[in-house]
């Protein structure tokens, strides 16, 4: 399991000092908002504005760091257990955080998140997970049916990240680096033709040329950028009307943008034939809705070699979830993380 407890106390025998349970406090950490309740399912949500790059690029990664731990300790009830979601590539042995471009920019020292929360709040027991785990966790114990072997979730967001799921195991293999599904930050690759155009587009974490450079949130401001597209900067906003009205920059745009996704799916199932389920969320996916499925639908029919055949309606039908606004969420989903537990395969 993709889990870290920032405490060795178990998440379920957490205990208040007054031998009542401990209150349960969730929160779902992303580079634009921060989602915090307690009190388990049902429980009202508050939302603040993330301390973020996105939101505060002249702050120092030091500042940023430092202005979560605090937002997050002052929010938590004493003696609390806490399931944090975070928009991070997270080591999940250990809850040091790699890097989050969204959240603190190019920064790549690894930070030791569980640690400073410890320190900071040492009456709590702190769990955290990539919200990228969260999300899937949320997403399999919807979407999941009997027989079901693996199970994946894509988002498709500021940033783009997967997790598979072993449901056989009831395991999240991790890496020995405590990592898995860290695809938007693979090389792209630009098969379509004229796609050269958008060759050297810069990713948040400071390299080029990534899954996430173009076709992330950003990466879409960029690559309209980079095709000349006059609404360029208010993209999100545009892109829904344009792609009704047909227009045929919108259609370009979604594309080329679309193209490594749905390369992406066809490398996954290839590698791996147990994987009966992906779902696919996120702020473009669930914003482009219709015309994002069909895109990727309409790539993975066609046929690449003998080996690839494509893969019809129905053949997708059973295997691919494209999940509209709220029907995933990590806040839901971080709550699950005792039903997963103990521990990492890596």
């Amino acid at each position: 399991m993709s889990t870290v407890a920032a405490s060795q106390d178990p998440i379920e025998d957490r205990r208040t000092t007054a031998g009542a349970p401990a209150a349960t406090f969730a929160a779902d950490i992303g580079g634009t908002w921060v989602r915090m309740s307690t009190g388990g399912p049902g429980a009202p949500v508050e939302r603040v504005p993330s301390p973020s790059h996105l939101r505060h690029p002249d702050r120092s990664t030091a500042r940023l760091r430092a202005d979560m731990v605090e937002l997050l300790s002052d929010r938590v009830p004493t003696g609390a257990r806490a399931a944090l979601s975070f928009g991070a590539a997270i080591d999940h042995l250990t809850g040091t955080v790699y890097g989050s471009a969204p959240l603190w920019g190019a920064a790549d020292t690894p930070y030791d998140l569980a640690a400073d929360l410890r320190r900071s709040r040492p009456d709590v027991t702190w769990h955290l997970v990539n919200d990228v785990t969260a999300a899937l966790l949320d997403f399999a114990a919807v979407h999941a049916r009997p027989g079901t072997r693996r199970v994946a979730y894509l988002t498709v967001s500021s940033g783009i990240a997967l997790r598979i799921a072993d449901l056989e195991r009831t395991r999240i293999p991790v890496d020995t680096w405590g990592l898995q599904g860290e695809v938007g930050h693979l090389p792209v690759p630009l098969t379509d033709p004229g796609a050269e155009v958008l060759a050297g587009l810069p990713c948040e974490c400071g390299a080029t040329d990534h899954l996430a450079s173009l076709a992330s949130g950003p990466g879409l401001v960029r690559a309209a950028r980079r095709l000349g597209i006059p609404r360029a900067p208010q993209v999100a906003d545009w892109l829904p009307g344009a792609l009704d009205a047909n227009d045929p920059g919108a259609r370009r745009l979604l594309e080329l943008c679309a193209a490594p996704v749905a390369h992406l799916l066809r490398t996954l199932w290839c590698l791996d034939p147990h994987l009966d389920l992906i779902g696919i969320g996120g702020g473009v996916a669930e914003g482009l809705a219709g015309h994002y499925a069909a895109e990727i639908r309409r790539r993975l029919a066609t046929a690449t070699s003998y080996a690839d055949r494509g893969r019809d309606d129905a053949w997708l039908g059973d295997r691919l979830v494209f999940c509209g606004p709220g029907q995933v969420d990590p806040l839901r989903g971080v709550l699950r993380i005792g039903d997963w537990l103990p521990g990492v395969t890596p």
